[in-house]
């Protein structure tokens, strides 16, 4: 009899195959694909034993020469046979499959080491994110580097076990330079977005640069000479960087959320007098907080020495509740009053976004007055999965009761997520629904819970700058190329390229573009930033007045096409 069985992805039919269903008992069989994992079936063979063996399997099916003759593949409906395992929102990575083909192991993302069914189920956290190097032979344990140490954790969790090995090695730096200079050169051969080189003789430019690296000692001098030869290409999200100290490592210094400038006191102590208070900062929190104009002269009771910063102050002090000293005028009289207040200093990165916020708000404010009332405005910050959730979740309170809306992508140092927001703002009215009880005269209203992504169809337009890059940059000339609206700014950056990472043989990091993009009429997007349709340029002036013309330009344009 002839019959069909699933075989990674392909329908094997032909004499002495034996019957099998695809969806049958005991088909089990795993092919990962795509940005999920996939599953196909495949033929299990069961013995009288129930249990499914490879001596079986050949008995009954014929050695694979017999199996190759006549041979036929049925892929007209391959594609109903393969199911999608995970379909989770975060990037799987450094997959690995167990013997049996039974589970998964893979880093998702954010969410760490995970293990999975073949069919999908059991998902379970083995650990953090590592280095995964491979499993053992029995498949039972993952094998592992993390933090510099050698690591291994079972299949079917547990704790995990540490293999520290202590031993001195002699390196001949020369060497070791001309083999991460050779993989490097062939990974960026190999992989490079424009296979002619740019017009490059490749081989006689890497020979040139081989000569210098022969004589490289240290790896910035290497870095140095990997990140020249880069630059030949000149392409953008390219670059070599050496391993170093995490910045985790080194001490933070604290603080306040205020911006200030020093100055000397009369009987000669250095002061730190307070210009402005980010809004949300530990200098804008509790009962006695320090305001503009008041002067900072203590951190924990000890006055400033010498030329010591605010800074130097509290350093390591991020988290540490501290007393801060500060004296302030008293109208009227000649004498100042002094202060304590209780301050706990906050890291770098989170007064950034305290000051992030800060502007995106006066933004907000200003379009607001510039037009009444009648626009809208939503800044975005990165086109990564936050700013996008973040998008997704304030543009119906940004937009609700708007005329339009002004999307603004200034200083957006890009990502991956250009068409999701397409999604939102792309997608044309078919139809509205009026409920029960509803004002038949409002119209335009859609069920928001039939949509993939908040809808957005009225008016918008688009600011974005020289500091709009990769992806940002995508989103603007898609705006553009759509004909969504007027594009206004300057013209962004022109660094539009895919890129990944390959990591060489001491830990340094080598980034290859792989991918060009073009807009539909071939134009490279590298090199060719998206040109608004009304140019602006905003000036340091401008920013120090905190006059923003191209927010003003495009408030204008929007609300001429309104009326």
């Amino acid at each position: 009899p002839t019959a069909t069985a699933l075989a990674g992805g392909r329908q094997a039919t032909g004499p002495g195959v034996p019957s099998t269903s695809a969806a049958g008992p005991g088909v089990s069989a795993t092919a990962p694909a795509g940005p999920g994992l996939l599953a196909a079936s495949r033929p299990t063979v069961t013995g009288a034993a129930g249990m499914g063996t490879e001596a079986a399997m050949v008995s009954a099916m014929g050695t694979e020469e017999e199996l190759e003759e006549g041979l036929e593949l049925d892929l007209d409906d391959a594609w109903r046979r393969v199911d999608r395992v995970t379909a989770l929102p975060y990037h799987e990575f450094a997959l690995e499959m167990t013997p049996g083909g039974n589970q998964y192991i893979s880093n998702v993302g954010g969410q760490g080491l995970m293990v999975i069914n073949w069919d999908g189920t059991g998902r379970r956290s083995l650990g953090p994110n590592v280095a995964i190097q491979h499993l053992t032979l029995s498949g039972n344990r993952v094998v592992y580097v993390s933090g510099g140490r050698a690591g291994v954790v079972p299949v079917a969790g547990g704790p995990h076990r540490f293999v520290d090995i202590s031993d001195r090695i002699r390196v001949d730096l020369r060497e070791e330079a001309l083999q991460k200079f050779r993989e490097a050169t062939r990974v960026i051969g190999e992989r490079f977005y424009r296979t002619d080189m740019k017009g490059l003789d490749w081989p006689s430019v890497v020979a040139r640069y081989e000569l210098l690296v022969s004589r490289a000692r240290t790896a910035s001098e290497f870095s140095d000479i990997v990140n020249a030869l880069l630059g030949e290409l000149g392409a953008s999200h390219s670059g070599l960087t050496n391993p170093g100290p995490a910045s985790s490592l080194r001490e933070p210094a604290g603080r306040l959320g205020i911006e200030y400038e020093r100055v000397e006191l009369d009987d000669g102590r250095a002061g730190f007098r307070v210009t402005h208070v980010v809004p949300g900062g530990p200098a804008d929190r509790g009962a006695t907080r320090p305001a503009v104009g008041d002067i900072i002269t203590e951190v924990e009771f000890r006055p400033f020495s010498g030329h010591e910063t605010l800074l130097q102050s509290m350093r390591g002090r991020v988290g540490e509740e501290l007393v801060v000293t500060f004296e302030r005028a008293v109208p009227g009289r000649s004498a100042t009053t002094e202060y304590r207040a209780l301050l706990t200093p906050i890291a770098y990165a989170e007064l950034a976004e305290l000051k992030y916020a800060e502007a995106v708000e006066a933004s907000r404010r200003a379009v607001d007055e510039l037009s009444d009332g009648r626009l809208g405005y939503i800044h975005i910050q990165a086109m990564n999965q936050s700013s996008l959730d973040e998008f997704q979740g304030h543009l119906y309170g940004a937009a609700y009761g708007k005329d339009g809306l002004i999307i603004d992508v200034r200083n957006n140092a890009g990502g991956s997520t250009t068409d999701r927001v397409l999604t939102s703002i792309m997608a044309a009215e078919h139809a509205y629904t009026i409920p029960a009880g509803a004002d038949p005269s409002l119209t335009g209203h859609y069920p928001h819970d039939r949509l993939d992504a908040p809808r957005y169809t009225l008016p918008i337009n688009m600011i974005a700058n020289e500091k709009s890059y990769s992806n940002a940059e995508i989103l603007a000339h898609a705006f553009r190329t759509l004909g969504r609206g007027t594009l206004v700014g300057e013209q962004t950056y022109g660094g539009v390229i895919s890129t990944g990472t390959h990591t060489l043989l001491d830990g340094a990091v080598l980034r290859v573009p792989f991918r060009g993009w073009y807009l539909p009429d071939g134009t490279d997007m590298e090199r060719n930033g998206a040109v608004p349709h009304l140019r602006v340029r905003q000036t340091p002036e401008d920013e120090a007045a905190g006059v923003d013309r191209q927010l003003e330009h495009a408030v204008r344009d929007l609300l001429g096409r309104l009326e």
